[in-house]
């Protein structure tokens, strides 16, 4: 039966209706998959063998599949999806493929999307000791978490998640387990849990003690039956955690010596992810929040005395400051078959970041837990790290878009609330748009800015006519809006919105981890109203003395000694390109953007240390290198003279 998803987010299923309201949709490609496709490979990959115990709980950095145990990249690795996972990091699966776009064969009534498959495995042997032959006697067991839903799409009644295992001795996929979708909340009530721990004995010896055994998950999945492209989204998402396999297990085997963060690190900052350096200079102690919270969870079934620190070290600098943390006992995470969640705050921040006379600074705060002296299962996710960045714009979201916001009808106004610690002048505005079935979104609208009035927006300081939403996935995943030619002048609380020409859904990410609802305003006919969600518009205001000609940010600007390019001047043949504190083992984790002075990206690739330039043309260009994640940026000139 053809379904009919309309809007969707959380637990939330919101009608269409013709008069004036907010709207919130799903995404119709994953940003961050997309500006990484080059790494994704085919399905039919083949890599090295493994052997037991195969484990991964996805903890480890980056937005795919590590390639030591999984043979393909169609899943997106990530902590903003999941409701209290069991560790930090999740594989989801939904409607898009590994270019972060929807399935070609995408449809209203059901479709193969995405896989999950490992590489081959020696189930022939036991390694280790004395190597010896596996038998049935071994008890051999595979067992993962999964959730449906999380913060996302909802996954309907005939949409299911499949587990097939992979015989090398007939090479015939047998099925073994699935489940069928359901909302978070009705999955909750049936097993009074948020993730379920599924435990599955492997006992057919015939079929599977073999060298190249592999087992694969993949979720099927069905669009929304919408006559509104602007409105269509990713759907039907489910979450896979801790998945392991391994010998000498039983069905009681269940709980791990393992004490892990859940969730992503937090921001030293009390009301934005991110500030200009100038602002928060004002006044220091007023942005730094008191305390940190982090979310952290013993998988054991036994209280552990468990110490804590965090280390904040200045990117560009030598600065450094370590904080003990201090110890404290951690109950349980499984009790009697329930799952409890388990924030934890530790003592107040007692440091100040150095004062600086720059424009902008980078801090890395790296938070670290251990279970001394008993151990740890899984290091990987003892640890996690915040990038506190003071660049030139303005933040509350995290760069992570669970979900799109738009309005109807036409003229319908969106407001967004920022507060200055002194006066400054508006450079540009940076926001980001989630892409559209068929660009659908990109309509007509006037990107304005209002001075406050009371707790609301006032009158219009600055008005950039007839703009669409612009796709900037291949830098900054933003779109830099820039005012050309003239100072806007800006002082204590302004807002960042648009009022639009069309009742089609604009699709501005939203961020669902970080709630700022009361920044949030709309009007759609009958005055201004607070927004009736919770979450964080994917909208930064860009401040400052001065606007880079190309990034419209100041993002981690390489010194001398950390990107080399040369010759430069170039003759138009070839350069070199050499990042000096970055191993060569890890340089396939970068990409090469070339841009010219106008800001269109005319080259990229997967890095390479020397770089065919003949297709350029004479003139001043911009070399940016990104890592996939976005966490390290390096930019230089070349000049092209041939």
């Amino acid at each position: 039966m053809m379904k009919n998803k309309i809007i969707f987010l959380l637990l939330f299923v919101l009608p269409v209706f013709t008069f004036g309201q907010e709207v919130l949709t799903g995404l119709y490609s994953n940003p961050q998959i997309k500006s990484n496709m080059y790494q994704a490979v085919a399905k039919t990959a083949k890599g090295p063998v493994v052997t037991l115990p195969f484990f991964d709980d996805f903890s480890s950095h980056g937005i795919f599949p590590v390639d030591s145990l999984w043979a393909d990249k169609y899943v997106f690795i990530n902590s903003s999806y999941p409701s209290h996972p069991v560790s930090i990091g999740v594989a989801t699966f939904d409607a898009l493929n590994d270019t972060g776009a929807l399935y070609t064969e995408a449809n209203a009534y059901g479709f193969l999307a995405d896989s999950l498959t490992s590489l081959p495995i020696r189930l022939d042997s036991i390694f280790g000791g004395s190597p010896a032959a596996l038998k049935i006697g071994d008890s051999l067991y595979f067992s993962f978490y999964y959730q449906p839903q999380g913060i996302g799409n909802a996954p309907e009644t005939d949409d299911s998640l499949v587990l097939e295992f992979y015989s090398p001795k007939d090479s015939i996929w047998r099925h073994v387990w699935a489940s069928p979708g359901m909302t978070l909340a009705q999955f909750h009530g049936k097993y009074n849990v948020f993730f379920k721990q599924t435990m599955i004995p492997i006992t057919d010896s015939l079929l599977y003690f073999k060298n190249g055994f592999r087992f694969r998950f993949y979720n099927y999945a069905s669009l929304a039956n919408n006559s509104l492209p602007s409105w269509a989204g990713n759907v039907d998402q489910w979450h896979l955690d801790y998945v392991y396999l391994n010998k000498g297990r039983n069905m009681a085997d269940s709980v791990y010596k393992d004490i892990t963060f859940t969730e992503p690190a937090p921001s030293m900052l009390k009301n934005y992810t991110s500030m200009p350096l100038s602002q928060f200079n004002v006044s220091p102690a007023t942005e730094i929040k008191d305390s940190l919270y982090n979310s952290i969870s013993n998988l054991d079934t036994v209280t552990y005395n468990t110490s804590y620190k965090y280390e904040v070290a200045d990117v560009n600098g030598i600065w450094t400051f370590f904080h003990p943390g201090g110890t404290g006992n951690l109950d349980p995470f499984v009790v009697s078959g329930l799952q409890t969640y388990l924030p934890h705050a530790w003592p107040h921040v007692d440091f100040s970041f150095p004062s600086l006379t720059t424009d902008s600074a980078e801090f890395t705060i790296t938070h670290m837990i251990y279970a001394a002296p008993y151990g740890d299962s899984c290091s990987s996710n003892d640890t996690t790290i915040f990038d506190q960045k003071f660049f030139n714009y303005y933040a509350y979201d995290d760069g992570i878009p669970e979900g799109g916001y738009g309005l109807t009808p036409e003229n319908s106004m969106l407001a967004y609330k920022f507060t200055l610690n002194h006066p400054d002048t508006l450079r540009a505005v940076r926001m980001f748009f989630n892409r559209t079935l068929d660009n659908a979104s990109q309509q007509y609208f006037n990107l304005t800015i209002w001075n406050d009035a009371s707790g609301y927006p006032g009158d219009t300081l600055y008005t950039m006519k007839h703009i669409k939403p612009q796709y900037g996935d291949s830098l900054n995943v933003y779109y830099n809006y820039r005012i050309e030619n003239r100072k806007v002048p800006i002082s204590g609380t302004f807002y960042v919105g648009w009022k639009q020409m069309t009742a089609d859904n604009l699709n501005l990410g939203f961020d669902v981890n970080n709630d700022e609802q009361d920044k949030i305003f709309y009007n759609t006919g009958s005055g201004w109203m607070s927004s009736n969600f919770h979450g964080a518009l994917m909208i930064r205001p860009v401040v400052g003395d001065y606007l880079p000609p190309v990034a419209g940010i100041n993002e981690i600007i390489a010194s001398n000694g950390e990107m080399k390019v040369y010759p430069n001047p170039s003759n138009g043949q070839y350069i070199n390109i050499s990042l000096s504190d970055i191993k060569n083992s890890n340089l396939n984790q970068f990409t090469i953007h070339i841009f010219d002075l106008m800001g269109h990206e005319v080259f990229n690739s997967p890095f390479q240390n020397t770089l065919d330039c003949s297709g350029l043309s004479n003139g001043i260009y911009m070399i940016s290198v990104t890592s996939y994640d976005n966490s390290r940026r390096y930019f230089s000139r070349l000049a092209i003279v041939k």
